[in-house]
């Protein structure tokens, strides 16, 4: 194969050389880096190439061979931040002022030094003083000139030998690095697991109203900074940490346990005593309901209810939206339109425990709602794993397609969401027709406007609440997170008073009591 051939397939096909170096490196620049050497040596091999049909089999060959390449020179470079960097000891620590254990002291203190300067003085430093490489070397290697690179050098010892003359003390996230957790509310969520480890929540606890620079956050969490920079630069990225001058700050709101736990008592007396007329007026209209006609108006008394419950809940949020809306959903860095806010704690005093809402689009379309509550998880929990999968099978259920096996209709299958009858698919929750949905929502009006009202009473209460303890710049941010977060909440305290006095019983099997879904022809 020609160069040429080579070099225009390589140019039709740059985003997924790109993905595929995103995908095994966090950091952007290095995976600009690593994409480039993939082409690099997919051009410079391509010689060897007869058979053009077999160019991406030979091409992601090379990539996985040129990312083990990359990674083992990283790793060397990093191996050279541990030796003793005698060249640099030399200019810091005076050997013959000192016996050997208060050198190996100082040398210590040294490499603590090095892990904390930034990453320009740092490469510099090890590239003069270890790698033994000239200042034209590496101001050809930085981009910047020679005087400058001389100036990294006078700055980076000054520091590092005031460094060395400081008792520094880790912070307490070093060892304690607090538990953080991370909320989404919005059409697509790309943030599920960028907070998985405890280091990005550490670093966001951190920083959260207390604006560091990234040393003091190297200290503070107790990582070096070779490794502490992909992280902070991840979530830089990700707009949850903004850089203000030379200082990081939390980006999002984060709830904090105590205040949540407290404002919890103080609303769950108002919730207990709409839960008792809200289910009053829905067992009186338990007949009316029935006389609709929809899949599941043959379900017992309780299991209707719970259906009945669910569905004023979801129309009061969405009542509560029109008569007291958030802004409308902000681009988020990552992707996608919605907010994102954390809590301090493994949600704990989260009652409500997540939406799913998914409309298919065809000949016919269908739309279901699936609803997470805490008291209710061990009857039902539809999970955001797999939601892609899991959506288009419950759109399937609902219009009654055909069935074939995989992994998440097991599932769905186990968890009791759907059934296969006669080879078809078949839901295992109400189903309605689109004019029957809006005949039970006029009959469940008064009762969603109850809930709606209440839903606004209290975020309005959540909203000050959270004004009095946020940084005063995330204060905009209050009133769209309460009524997000807290809105849903008074759904789930309504349902856990019912549970609670014994009106309402949780099944022992998986049976999705909160769900519905609506089809349209």
């Amino acid at each position: 194969m020609t160069q040429e051939t080579a070099a225009r397939l390589v140019e039709e096909n740059l985003t997924a050389i790109y993905g595929y170096a995103r995908a095994h490196l966090y950091d952007r620049s290095r995976a600009e880096d690593l994409a480039a050497d993939i082409i690099l040596a997919i051009l410079q091999s391509a010689e060897n190439l007869r058979d053009e049909k077999a160019f991406w089999g030979f091409a992601w060959r090379i990539a996985e061979n040129t990312f083990r390449t990359f990674i083992r020179r990283e790793r060397l470079v990093g191996q050279c931040l541990s030796l003793e960097a005698e060249n640099l000891v030399e200019v810091l620590v005076a050997p013959e002022e000192t016996d050997r254990e208060e050198q190996d002291h100082q040398i210590n203190r040294l490499r603590r030094e090095l892990s904390l300067l930034g990453r320009r003085h740092r490469d510099i430093c090890v590239s003069y003083y270890i790698h033994n490489k000239s200042c034209s070397a590496i101001a050809e290697e930085q981009h910047i000139s020679v005087n400058m690179v001389k100036q990294h050098l006078f700055k980076a010892r000054k520091q590092l030998k005031e460094g060395m003359e400081m008792e520094r003390k880790f912070g307490e996230k070093s060892y304690n690095p607090g538990t953080f957790r991370l909320d989404f509310w919005g059409d697509w969520n790309h943030y599920a697991h960028i907070c998985d480890r405890k280091l990005p929540g550490a670093i966001l606890l951190a920083a959260y109203g207390h604006p560091m620079t990234a040393e003091e956050l190297s200290v503070e969490v107790g990582v070096a900074m070779p490794y502490l920079e992909d992280e902070i630069e991840n979530l830089t990225a990700a707009g949850l940490l903004a850089k203000h001058g030379k200082h990081y700050e939390t980006a999002i709101v984060i709830l904090k346990n105590d205040r949540e736990k407290a404002f919890a008592k103080e609303i769950q007396s108002r919730c207990t005593a709409v839960a008792e007329s809200l289910c009053d007026s829905l067992k009186s209209k338990l007949p009316q309901v029935r006389a609709l006609s929809f899949r599941g108006n043959d379900y017992d008394d309780a299991r209707l209810l719970y259906a009945l419950l669910n569905i004023a809940f979801i129309r009061g949020y969405e009542w509560s939206n029109f008569v007291s809306p958030t802004a409308p959903a902000p681009a988020l860095a990552l992707g996608g339109n919605g907010w994102v806010f954390g809590c301090d704690n493994n949600y704990e005093n989260h009652h409500f425990r997540g939406i799913a809402t998914h409309i298919s689009k065809g000949k016919t379309d269908a739309w279901f709602t699936a609803v997470n509550y805490r008291a209710l998880l061990a009857a039902q929990d539809f999970g955001n794993a797999g939601f892609r999968d899991k959506a288009a099978l419950m759109s399937d259920a609902i219009l009654e397609k055909p069935a074939s096996d995989s992994e998440t209709l097991a599932w769905l299958i186990e968890n009791g969401f759907v059934a296969v009858c006669d080879g078809c698919l078949t839901a295992r929750f109400p189903v309605f027709e689109e004019d029957v949905y809006e005949a039970l929502l006029d009959i469940l009006r008064p009762d969603y406007e109850a809930v709606a009202a209440t839903m606004i009473e209290i975020s309005g209460k959540a909203e000050a609440m959270l004004s009095e303890i946020v940084p005063s710049w995330l204060k905009p941010a209050c009133a769209d997170i309460a009524k997000i977060h807290h809105r849903m909440d008074v759904a789930a305290f309504i349902l856990e008073s019912l549970i609670d006095r014994g009106i309402l019983t949780v099944p022992q099997e998986k049976i999705p009591l909160t769900v519905f879904g609506v089809k349209r022809s």
